[in-house]
C-alpha cells in the first residue's frame, strides 16, 4: 500500500517596514505575496520558518533604522482588512 503524503497548507509572505519617525508602513517588495517554500513547510510548522527568517533580517537589513513586520497569509492575493494567519515585528536598529 503507498502512503499519501501529508498535505501542506500553502502560505504567502511579505514584508513591511516602517522608518523611524514615520506612521505608515511599507512594503519592501511591490510585487505580489512571496510563497513561502514547501520545502520549509514540510520541515517546520509555518512559525518557525517565519522567526527564522526574522532571526536573520537584522543581519541582512542592517542599514535600516525602524521596525520590520511580516505577514504571513493562506491565500495568494488579500485585500485591506484581511487578517494575516502570522504576523511578527521586529526592530532593526541600524548602524
Amino acid at each position: 500500500m503507498q502512503r499519501k503524503k501529508p498535505y501542506l497548507q500553502p502560505y504567502w509572505w511579505r514584508l513591511l517596514f516602517r522608518a523611524d519617525g514615520t506612521a505608515a508602513w511599507e512594503a519592501m517588495d511591490r510585487g505580489p505575496l512571496i510563497p513561502v517554500p514547501n520545502a520549509a513547510l514540510a520541515r517546520a510548522p509555518l512559525a518557525v520558518w517565519a522567526d527564522a527568517l526574522l532571526e536573520e533580517a537584522p543581519y541582512e537589513l542592517e542599514d535600516l533604522h525602524g521596525d520590520l513586520l511580516l505577514e504571513c497569509y493562506a491565500e495568494p492575493a488579500v485585500t485591506d482588512g484581511t487578517p494575516p494567519v502570522y504576523s511578527r515585528q521586529v526592530r532593526l536598529p541600524g548602524k
